[in-house]
């Protein structure tokens, strides 16, 4: 036969556990998301505009003296149309996009130096690339 009594040493234990998580919330999916408790894993569109905005940014600073601001701002929106088509893991696409508009702009500034021209002109492909012409 069991009793609901508890010890003196137990009621001092239930009372220091419940201070201790006092304040502490539960850690539990939201269920208000239209996700049934589930957490959100697609791609965060306001998130992936302000990665590639401030990777323009940073690109432009980079490559102020040899490439025009808008070379660089098509050329990373063109990485990211390509890569946004096939992808289907999503969580990346602005590094990545990024990472490839690095690469091709170097490559435009190499081409650039070596040509010894200060301006580039460029054409969009029909595919959404940009391209140094």
């Amino acid at each position: 036969m069991t009793t609901d009594v508890m010890t003196e040493n137990q009621a001092t234990e239930a009372e220091n556990r419940s201070r201790r998580t006092a304040g502490r919330r539960a850690m539990t999916p939201s269920t208000g998301n239209g996700m049934g408790g589930a957490l959100p894993t697609g791609a965060n569109q306001i998130v992936h505009a302000h990665v590639l905005s401030r990777g323009v940014a940073d690109l432009q600073a980079k490559f102020a003296q040899v490439l025009d601001g808008g070379v660089i701002h098509r050329t990373v929106h063109a990485a990211y149309r390509e890569l946004d088509r096939t992808a289907r893991l999503k969580t990346y696409l602005p590094t990545l996009a990024l990472n490839q508009a690095e690469t091709r702009l170097r490559g435009i500034a190499d081409r650039t130096a070596a040509a010894g021209t200060p301006e580039v002109k460029t054409v969009e492909t029909p595919g959404g690339m940009t391209v140094a012409a």
